[in-house]
């Protein structure tokens, strides 16, 4: 009857022989499993380094962009200090000499001048003509680079503000004129957040990446890539470069969505 177990003289019972291709079959198995399970490992272990080589080109990323506008900053200040220095800055009788030398400013660094008492009335803003009547240095919800380099006697960076005479969305950068110690003038110069959005949108990204650089408050002073603002949305990787020069910070953010692509 199909199915017994052979017996054999002496009445005792032994299992069935396996049939040669149940025997191959099971040896193919027993050859292939430990290939599978190698294989499965080697893609787990791709996957997790496309995923630790994306993580570090983030902050890559982040940090080369924070550096070129701390280069870009610290210019500007070197820039402004010169022109701190002039013994121009002493003499009010002198400020039209001191306006047409910051006029060399604006044609150096593509930004305007901005000359400031201790109260932060404007005494001249090289987007105006000289001794054009003029509003006091407008104050930021946040940092305000004016107030904290008359109050330290060293350079500051502000957070966003919009400018009375631009009448656009600016970030300044301000070094003071100090006499004997005493820090009673100060000279701006006011950075177009468009001119940073030009920067920013130079930068290569991969597609779905988001790149942003935030003032002090966190607002955007430029971005690029698809918004990504809400706390509790799915991002995989934040990667944040702070400036050393300011209160700024560079955030690099890539989607679970974007990043987990490898796993589908």
């Amino acid at each position: 009857m199909s199915g017994t177990t052979p017996r054999t003289n002496d009445g005792t019972s032994h299992p069935a022989a396996l049939s040669l291709s149940a025997f191959l079959t099971r040896l193919i198995w027993v050859v292939l499993l430990p290939l599978v399970a190698v294989s499965a490992w080697m893609a787990f272990d791709a996957v997790d380094g496309i995923r630790n080589d994306a993580e570090q080109k983030a902050q890559q990323i982040a940090d080369n962009f924070r550096d070129a506008i701390d280069e870009r900053l610290s210019l500007r200040i070197a820039g402004l200090q010169l022109l701190a220095a002039s013994p121009l800055a002493d003499d009010p009788a002198r400020y039209g000499e001191l306006y047409r030398q910051s006029l060399g400013f604006r044609e150096a660094f593509g930004t305007h001048v901005i000359f400031a008492d201790a109260q932060l009335q404007m005494l001249f803003n090289t987007r105006s003509a000289f001794g054009a009547a003029l509003p006091k240095v407008p104050r930021p919800n946040g940092r305000a680079a004016a107030p904290t380099a008359l109050e330290t006697g060293k350079p500051a960076v502000g957070d966003i503000v919009l400018g009375p005479v631009a009448k656009e969305p600016l970030v300044a950068v301000a070094v003071p004129a100090v006499r004997e110690g005493k820090a009673d003038r100060v000279f701006l110069t006011p950075v177009e957040t468009a001119r940073m959005q030009r920067r920013i949108e130079a930068v290569t990204l991969p597609d779905g990446w988001s790149l942003k650089l935030l003032d002090g408050v966190g607002q955007a002073i430029a971005r690029r890539g698809p918004a990504v603002d809400d706390p509790d949305a799915p991002v995989a990787v934040r990667r944040v470069a702070q400036s050393g020069l300011s209160p700024w910070s560079v955030v690099l953010e890539i989607p679970r969505s974007v990043h987990d692509k490898p796993l589908a």
